[in-house]
């Protein structure tokens, strides 16, 4: 299940899901599976697009995390909601700007997904985005008037400076050119001047297995160093 606990805080414990927290949602169950048929056949049977699993997940955040483009434009068309959030506040936004998918964001944003909209601690998806790095994701998301200085509350960090953590320079260049604040200090830390920023989503996705997509906690977050 789609459990995202979002980027700039700690690590809990990984749990095995029991069969009983797969009920309740046949179409997000199909898109889970990639089972495109499936899929299909419910849609054509009107059932609720939108209906979460037990944690909140929905198929239109399976479709995001699996950047599947032809599922997402089936389920949008089927009238799903891009602006559902799970119980950690996960939204199909932040899961395709975790990807870097452009295509993904365009289609999500066309469909009026909120370019601003923020997580649990205010993390944006831009800054998701430029954590990843990919230049048209980014471009994508500066284009559609995304916030590129406000801070996520938790340490006070920017997109600007979660790109140069994982020394995307190309994207660092890219944010300063659409207005992004280099003088911008993080939130002193009593833990030793440091700013903290998620480590490198991919790889975190990758290790999860299939179904726990909603069990996923950014480990303990990197130090982002002052000069």
């Amino acid at each position: 299940m789609m459990r995202i606990e979002y980027g700039v805080i700690c690590c809990a414990a990984m749990l095995a899901l029991s069969p009983m927290s797969r009920a309740g949602s046949p179409v997000a169950d199909a898109a889970m599976n990639g089972d495109k048929a499936g899929l299909e056949s419910l849609l054509l049977q009107n059932v609720d697009v939108n209906a979460p699993q037990a944690d909140g997940a929905t198929a239109i955040q399976w479709a995001a995390y699996e950047d599947d483009l032809e599922m997402a434009e089936a389920l949008i068309a089927a009238g799903a909601n891009v602006r559902a959030a799970n119980r950690e506040g996960a939204m199909p936004l932040e899961l395709a700007a975790l990807n870097g998918s452009a295509a993904m964001i365009a289609r999500l944003l066309q469909a009026r997904a909120e370019v601003n909209e923020k997580g649990p601690h205010g993390e944006t998806p831009l800054m998701f985005a430029s954590r990843n790095g990919n230049l048209a994701a980014i471009g994508v998301l500066l284009d559609h008037k995304a916030d590129v200085n406000v801070k996520e509350s938790l340490r006070g960090t920017t997109a600007l400076m979660w790109a140069a953590e994982q020394g995307h320079a190309l994207a660092v260049q890219l944010l300063i050119e659409h207005g992004a604040d280099v003088r911008a200090a993080s939130n002193p830390d009593s833990r030793g001047g440091t700013a903290y920023l998620a480590p490198p989503i991919q790889a975190r996705l990758r290790s999860e297995p299939k179904g726990r997509l909603g069990q996923i906690s950014w480990p303990r977050p990197m130090p982002l160093r002052r000069p």
